[in-house]
């Protein structure tokens, strides 16, 4: 069946529209003008912005505060633990030989903090004395006091405490003994019964 050339006419301006679009391009490149998706998304130059607003960002005084606080959360938290455990302790002292009309220094470290409360003599009385006690280098006897006998701190005595200083674990706390007799020899030793905090 021939086809008249108006109807000829009309079908080719149906094709071209159809494969050409309205402006003579293509339908696929009419599309792409249409939506300009390469202008909309822009895709290396967001990339670039975001990297850029990245690196701002994380130079910013609040981004470092922010980041140093979250990290502080993470890192492990290193406290100073008091001494909480109380005990009775016992520091002992000698035996030790104390020659006639002499005078000797004896020291203990306790090595923990300890509080001396009562003394307890446990060696010779004839002729001993203690001449001076310390913690440290802390008196804890009366200055320019006459020496005490060791016989004062027998174990039979009951009121004979004496509240010390406390003893750091680096200090020692010293007894000066003295025997007062001209030829017998002493033997001397004594213990300091406190509290020690561990």
């Amino acid at each position: 069946m021939k086809r008249s050339k108006r109807t000829q006419r009309r079908c080719i301006m149906s094709n071209d529209l159809e494969i050409y679009g309205l402006h003579g391009q293509s339908r696929d490149n009419e599309l792409s003008d249409a939506l300009g998706h390469e202008e909309i998304l822009g895709h290396e130059e967001i990339l670039g912005a975001l990297a850029a607003a990245s690196d701002a960002i994380k130079s910013g005084g609040a981004f470092q505060n922010a980041l140093a606080n979250k990290l502080a959360r993470r890192a492990p938290i290193v406290q100073r633990v008091q001494p909480t455990k109380k005990r009775r302790w016992v520091v002992g002292f000698g035996p030790t030989a104390v020659p006639p009309s002499s005078t000797v220094t004896v020291q203990a470290q306790p090595q923990c903090l300890f509080r001396g409360e009562k003394l307890v003599n446990s060696g010779d009385v004839t002729n001993l004395f203690i001449q001076g006690l310390f913690v440290g280098q802390k008196s804890q006897l009366p200055t320019f006091q006459n020496p005490i006998a060791v016989s004062v701190f027998a174990g039979t005595v009951l009121d004979n405490e004496l509240l010390m200083d406390t003893c750091d674990p680096a200090l020692f706390i010293t007894f000066q003994i003295q025997n007062t007799g001209a030829s017998v020899t002493q033997t001397w030793s004594m213990s300091i019964i406190g509290h020690t905090v561990l």
